[in-house]
């Protein structure tokens, strides 16, 4: 169970996925990435350890779909089997969506990130989506060449669709080295209104507490979760 269970629908557990199995994120470096190994889940099935985050609790997952944000090739099966087999709200990034993606994921809520970005016309999808904002060493990692803070006085500050926004520092995912807290405070500084979920180097539940009391709305969490930080192994 949960160490502290006020914490449970402020935190959004993460899927990485490679292959078709979920891997271990880590630092950005997607070729590094391995074979999921986790405490929550015996094998690296994808929706194996969404029914698992499931069976924990948790309402919502984030999956990062490596083949689809890499290869242009979405496990566009894998997610409809989490989708329909699970009750857990998903949100992923599949690279880019298109409206035959639109309707085959019609229970996913689309991730667009700045990554892939490569023109505005993307944030007009006729769908919900969630914004994501890629960043590696405090800068803004987008297809436009466009800067953070540039991009979010054009896109965001202009657009009434642009609700939930994920902060990405992709150099601190999977590396344990603590959030990001200039960059959330910076973000949060200039777009106040909007409902921040940040992601990277979450190390324990006190970064969690951090976050959210600086005003982060909910937490990508995945390594620590698997490493035994929140859930004790099982037996």
């Amino acid at each position: 169970m949960l160490h502290d269970s006020e914490y449970l629908n402020r935190i959004i557990p993460v899927i990485d996925i490679r292959g078709g199995i979920a891997v271990g994120a880590k630092g950005g470096n997607r070729e590094e990435y391995m074979p999921l190994e986790s405490v929550i889940s015996k094998s690296p099935d994808p929706v194996g350890i969404a029914k698992s985050y499931e069976q924990n609790g948790f309402q919502e997952i984030y999956i990062a779909d490596l083949d689809g944000i890499l290869e242009d090739n979405p496990n566009t099966d894998v997610l409809k089997r989490i989708a329909y087999t699970t009750t857990i709200k998903v949100m992923a990034d599949i690279g880019v969506w298109d409206d035959e993606r639109l309707k085959n994921l019609s229970r996913i809520k689309p991730v667009i990130a700045t990554e892939t970005l490569s023109s505005l016309n993307l944030i007009n999808i006729p769908r919900e989506f969630v914004l994501s904002l890629d960043t590696k060493g405090g800068r803004l990692v987008c297809e436009m060449n466009m800067g953070l803070d540039r991009f979010i006085d054009i896109v965001i500050r202009n657009s009434k669709r642009i609700n939930e926004i994920i902060l990405l520092d992709l150099s601190r995912v999977g590396m344990s080295r603590g959030p990001n807290i200039g960059l959330c405070r910076h973000v949060i500084g200039r777009i106040p209104d909007r409902e921040i979920i940040y992601g990277g180097g979450i190390r324990n539940l006190s970064d969690i507490d951090s976050l959210l009391q600086l005003g982060i709305s909910k937490v990508l969490v995945g390594r620590l979760i698997h490493e035994g930080g929140i859930f004790k192994p099982p037996g």
